[in-house]
């Protein structure tokens, strides 16, 4: 007698949903005290890590629950305890639940309640293992590495543009597809850090998109359960400060620039985070050139930037990147930023080494980008100069692995196939 089912992923999820088990594979069996988590969400999903500021000693773990719950602790070592609650040697509370705001379009939408526990006074370069309990749902255990203090090569992904067309329906198979080409990236590349992304993670900055792209972002999780900590940027689709779902996403306490800032990813390294959505003039760029000049203290240190909408984009008008021509870059030729990543265009773009507006291979920048972690590609403008030879522009798919070594820059564009698309080697910027 043939007893086996053929069941959709649907079915499976709430087969798995009634017997109060993680959907997502990540979660244990629900106590039989808790109440069954009511249908669309497991008891525990969306799992990830955040950076903003001072990644050798802090980290914010994230995480949904369908319900608002009482206690939420992210328990933690540096030894492993394969979710053995009472063997870690530290744990961390919770702060606040704070529920999705469901807007009109996200009705049939299940309702999800962020949980964000901050784990602080941590060890650099140290691997963190961790597991999560929301009142009596436990996860499977995870770990995370923070940010070296000292001046090691570390290597950062950088990838943009995850989001789909507003009315596609079907799963989202290209940022699948890049999210598990970050996790074999991860198992291969130890020293990856983090995940640069550089905006436009949904169509619109709503829970319907953003509870889509937080299950899909759990794919880039490895195997053996390490995290990559983000690093978010804004783009265009996630809105203005003040009413996104995108500030509920990547919540971050005590928080008042909107969404500008600076990751040192080692003592040799640091990525500033800047914001195209707000003005580029301004407190930005007041605070754009002081971060400069304290980050030039040391001359050697590697600097690089990111940001949403181009300087210097390849598909879209020109102008687009007016006033971060105007307001920016003159900051970053005068401090000798080293490299640039922008997103926005939907393409793979390495623009030739740009220094005053003119192609200059001593004292220029090179710009890379322009979003493809998902989204559809496009066609680019190869007639602009700063895209010829050996400027390089084409539609694919792809991430960028970057080295930041004690020599040199080492650039690779790597896209589906994992084949290598694009890559280059940036030494000290003359000045």
């Amino acid at each position: 007698m043939d007893l086996s089912l053929n069941l959709s992923p649907a079915s499976i999820g709430a087969l798995l949903l009634a017997l109060g088990l993680s959907a997502s594979g990540f979660g244990q069996p629900v106590s039989p005290s808790t109440s069954i988590p009511p249908p669309g969400w497991p008891a525990l999903t969306h799992f990830r890590v955040t950076w903003i500021e001072n990644p050798t000693t802090q980290a914010l773990v994230s995480w949904t629950t369908p319900v608002a719950g009482e206690s939420h602790v992210v328990y933690y070592d540096t030894i492993p305890r394969q979710g053995k609650l009472a063997g870690y040697a530290g744990q961390a509370k919770g702060l606040p639940s704070r529920k999705y705001k469901l807007r009109p379009a996200d009705a049939g939408t299940p309702e999800g309640w962020a949980q964000n526990v901050m784990l602080e006074n941590l060890t650099p370069a140290t691997t963190y293992y961790f597991t999560i309990a929301s009142d009596q749902a436990v996860s499977r255990e995870f770990h995370f590495v923070t940010a070296p203090a000292d001046d090691r090569p570390v290597k950062l992904i950088y990838g943009a543009d995850s989001r789909r067309p507003p009315n596609l329906p079907e799963p989202h198979q290209n940022r699948r597809a890049v999210n598990r080409l970050i996790a074999s990236l991860v198992e291969e590349n130890p020293e990856v850090v983090a995940f640069a992304h550089g905006g436009d993670y949904c169509s619109h900055a709503e829970w319907r998109f953003l509870s889509d792209w937080l299950s899909d972002h759990e794919l880039t999780i490895t195997a053996a359960g390490r995290i990559l900590p983000i690093i978010p940027t804004r783009g265009n689709h996630e809105g203005r400060d003040g009413d996104s779902g995108f500030e509920e996403v990547f919540f971050w306490p005590g928080r008042t620039t909107p969404y500008y800032y600076s990751t040192a990813l080692s003592s040799r390294a640091v990525l500033l985070t800047l914001n195209t959505n707000a003005s580029k003039a301004g407190d930005q760029r007041d605070w754009l050139e002081a971060e400069l000049q304290r980050q030039r203290t040391d001359s050697g240190r590697w600097i690089a930037v990111q940001y949403h909408v181009p300087a210097y984009p390849s598909v879209k008008p020109i102008q687009n990147g007016a006033q971060q021509r105007q307001h920016w870059v003159p900051l970053f030729e005068e401090y000798g930023v080293n490299l640039v990543c922008e997103a926005d265009d939907h393409m793979l773009k390495r623009t030739v080494p740009i220094f005053q507006d003119k192609h200059d291979p001593e004292r220029g920048i090179t710009y890379i980008g322009d979003g493809g972690a998902g989204v559809p590609q496009r066609i680019p403008d190869r007639t602009r100069w700063y895209l010829k030879s050996p400027g390089f522009a084409t539609p694919a798919h792809h991430v960028h692995l970057i080295e930041f070594g004690r020599e040199e820059i080492r650039v690779e564009a790597i896209g589906l196939d994992r084949k290598v698309l694009d890559h280059f080697v940036l030494k000290p910027r003359q000045q």
